[in-house]
């Protein structure tokens, strides 16, 4: 008899208040004697020219603090709030990600890619809750190095867990990062810390093709991404995902960059 079991806890509905964190027994999916942590994947879309993003902003790192490593959150700067790089922090993939989920007002959010856009940030919360109780189809790990040369080598591990078809995604995410943000009041702070932001996609703007069947493991590396000088090593991190048209993102994993030998 095949064997599922889901252990979730919610959080507290309303999102100002103190939220309850999930202990580590009871947010994992057991199917078939394989261990798989259920995480997902939050894009908040957002722009420096954007005074609720800020607001947008807090609740996604409300909810990080509630979830932890079972929620990704990645700030996709994008649209005409937001600044282009290297003056500001949007990349050329967060508007062609926008216009694919139709992103029409600022801040905006898509949670595993499921449910349809999320314009009202108020809404997130019991989207990522209704999330982590699905099951998933894959086991995912990411690891990440960094050699001398500032080249950057990424293996991604997967266990399927039921036949899966789709694309794997990779992305570069930075945080504490000290740039310009417009706030609620209409004001401009210019040493405002933006956290968990899109740099760029490591294996293209729509990841690789991807296909396992039950039970099949399989490795992916890469070993040629070069990071952008301007990027601080410390604070970077790789978010992986696995996602198809039809059933959205089947899991994700992050993983902080490793260092190596690169001088601290």
């Amino acid at each position: 008899m095949k064997k599922h079991y889901i252990y979730i806890i919610g959080i507290a509905a309303a999102l100002f208040t103190a939220c309850e964190n999930i202990s580590e027994d009871e947010r994992f999916l057991e199917v078939e004697g394989v261990t798989a942590q259920r995480v997902v994947l939050l894009e908040d879309y957002t722009g420096q020219g954007c005074l609720n993003c800020p607001n947008a902003h807090d609740v996604a790192t409300q909810l990080h603090e509630a979830y932890h490593d079972n929620l990704i959150v990645v700030s996709m700067h994008a649209g005409m709030l937001a600044y282009p790089y290297p003056d500001g922090l949007k990349q050329p993939e967060g508007d062609a990600y926008a216009t694919a989920v139709g992103v029409e007002f600022y801040p905006s959010g898509m949670v595993n890619r499921r449910g349809g856009l999320l314009d009202n940030y108020l809404s997130w919360s019991g989207a990522v809750y209704n999330e982590l109780q699905r099951e998933s189809q894959v086991q995912l790990a990411v690891n990440a190095n960094l050699s001398s040369d500032s080249i950057l080598s990424v293996n991604v591990d997967m266990i399927a867990l039921a036949a899966i078809s789709g694309k794997l995604q990779l992305w570069i995410v930075e945080d504490s990062i000290i740039a310009m943000q417009k706030l609620p009041t209409g004001k401009y702070d210019p040493k405002y810390v933006h956290n968990h932001v899109f740099r760029g996609a490591i294996n293209g703007t729509w990841g690789e093709d991807i296909s396992l069947t039950l039970g099949e493991e399989k490795t992916k590396c890469h070993n040629d991404f070069e990071l952008n000088a301007a990027w601080k090593p410390e604070n970077l991190s790789v978010v992986a995902f696995v996602y198809n048209d039809n059933d959205g993102v089947l899991q994700a994993a992050q993983c902080n960059v490793n260092l190596g030998n690169i001088d601290e």
